[in-house]
């Protein structure tokens, strides 16, 4: 999470579905960010807004001030939502976790949803059984500078049959 957009158009669809009666309860959404950009964590139970340059290598979620901090502030508290950090080091390893077992290459904006499930399975917080959803909302080719130290890229060849088929052999 960094400007707190995608949570609360998450919260606001279950919202209506709850109150079209399509659905009994909200479920449980879980707020992830990077522990280098967590500027909606820290400020979500204070009275003063204070804000913490973001450096993580986390580009899409690395947010100085989160433009929707009062809607996203809203809809946590008045679910309960919960939230949790995630270190730069736990997103890297999301991330190749997801590229090598399910073939999603995430930006690292992304796989920080990732680290959070792997995060709360470490706690002891996913009940057995439990029907979880991430959202992955953006791909590793959007942000390949903050992967490249995990990825092995090849060398990009010049477009031509010739090249390709020098590949292949």
């Amino acid at each position: 999470m960094g400007d707190g957009c995608i949570i609360s158009g998450v919260y606001k669809g279950f919202e209506d579905l709850l109150e079209l009666g399509i659905i009994e309860r909200m479920p449980v959404i879980v707020m992830v960010q990077s522990e280098k950009s967590d500027n909606l964590i820290r400020n979500i139970n204070s009275s003063e807004f204070k804000i913490k340059q973001a450096t993580t290598i986390a580009d899409s979620i690395s947010v100085d001030i989160p433009r929707n901090f009062y809607m996203t502030k809203h809809f946590i508290n008045k679910y309960k939502g919960e939230y949790l950090t995630v270190s730069d080091d736990e997103i890297l390893e999301a991330s190749r976790i997801l590229s090598r077992n399910t073939g999603l290459f995430s930006e690292p904006a992304a796989s920080a949803a990732f680290a959070g499930v792997m995060s709360y399975k470490k706690m002891n917080k996913l009940p057995d059984r439990s029907k979880n959803v991430v959202l992955l909302t953006g791909s590793g080719l959007k942000d390949l500078n903050s992967v490249k130290k995990i990825l092995n890229i090849p060398d990009s060849i010049e477009p031509d049959i010739r090249n390709l088929k020098k590949l292949m052999r």
